[in-house]
């Protein structure tokens, strides 16, 4: 016995391919959403690199004590505090305060081969010290980037990030960043290999 005739066949799939296109949350490409374009053409917001730091760019840890939600915030730390500090498909990355040591400034940094995991770091003091940075588009999503892959940004690289905090709940402290100052002449950049 059959259920369905060819013409109901024909019937269900476009129902059923139409219910998958009109489902996928990607906008279709426009000047105004640029994002939605493909990952070969989206890249760094220009203005989002700056050369001066900060005004009074502070550490993670203080930062996590002192602002809630909405605050403009500076803060100042190494990307890491993970295995994978970059999240793969969209330009978000955490950072660590400065006083979480890396395996590279231990001296156990033979034994480490992601020192930017401070796997030689308390689980629990880790877990305050971090703070999460996105780059987001004008309508306030994380660009689909994958900065690991992109260039700009490496594991350990010291960095102050200027922003406004997105969220407290759950423990999380996160940053969408409006501009991103690489410090130089950082003494840990030697070390790495």
């Amino acid at each position: 016995m059959q259920y369905f005739s060819s013409k109901h066949n024909v019937t269900l799939v476009a129902i059923i391919v139409f219910s998958f296109t009109v489902a996928c949350d990607k906008p279709a490409p426009t000047a105004a959403n640029p994002v939605a374009q493909s990952a070969g053409s989206i890249t760094l917001p220009a203005n989002l690199l700056v050369t001066e730091q900060p005004a009074g760019a502070i550490g993670v840890i203080e930062a996590r004590t002192a602002a809630k939600t909405g605050d403009r915030v500076a803060v100042i730390g190494r990307i890491g505090g993970s295995r994978a500090p970059f999240v793969s498909s969209r330009a978000i990355f955490t950072i660590v305060d400065q006083s979480m040591k890396s395996c590279l400034e231990t001296d156990e940094e033979e034994h480490c081969p992601r020192p930017w995991d401070y796997c030689c770091e308390d689980k629990k003091e880790l877990a305050k010290s971090i703070a999460s940075i996105e780059i987001s588009d004008v309508n306030g999503k994380p660009l689909a980037l994958a900065l690991e892959s992109e260039g700009t940004f490496k594991p350990l690289m010291l960095i102050a990030v200027e922003g406004t905090l997105q969220s407290t709940e759950g423990g999380s402290f996160v940053v969408r960043a409006e501009h991103v100052y690489k410090v130089p002449n950082d003494p840990l950049a030697s070390k790495m290999k």
